[in-house]
């Protein structure tokens, strides 16, 4: 694959990423009621999505490391969030009984929703940065005429007579 494709690809991850974050930014702003452990993870996860991919379009040479970390957290807020769903479901139902089949059927459509973006598509991020090539770096030439322009070393008007 060449560099140029690479690089669409990248950027195509970027984009991607603010889609999760949108959601969850939007998700954070329509909560009603504060919760703080709520906010600290959906609202971290949301400034390290928009500071990664804001970081593949202003420091390409960063790309790798940003898109996976925020690969990284979108699957760990992606897993979070699966898993206080499926808790809820199954508190819904036990507790409630028939009352809370709405609410089950809720958070199984919530969890749904969550799965392609918060999970699928961070793996698929992970397995294409894991799998592409690394970038090719030009090896360092050494510049033969300013390295004999030198004076040597210990040559100078202090040399003992």
């Amino acid at each position: 694959m060449g560099a140029s494709a690479r690089r669409k690809k990248e950027i195509a991850f970027a984009i991607g990423n603010l889609v999760p974050a949108t959601v969850l930014g939007a998700g954070f702003v329509a909560l009603p009621v504060r919760f703080w452990p709520t906010d600290i993870v959906v609202g971290g996860a949301v400034l390290a999505l928009g500071a990664a991919s804001s970081l593949v379009f202003g420091r390409p040479e960063l790309t790798q490391r940003a898109l996976t970390l925020a690969a990284r957290i979108l699957l760990a807020t992606g897993v979070l969030l699966v898993t206080v769903a499926v808790l809820s479901m199954a508190f819904l139902a036990g507790i409630h009984g028939d009352f809370g089949r709405g609410g089950v059927t809720l958070m199984l459509l919530v969890t749904l929703l969550v799965l392609p973006y918060a999970i699928v598509y961070p793996l698929v991020e992970l397995w294409w940065l894991r799998t592409r090539e690394p970038p090719v770096v030009a090896a360092p030439t050494l510049d033969t005429e300013s390295s004999s322009a030198a004076p040597a070393i210990g040559a100078g008007s202090n040399d003992a007579a």
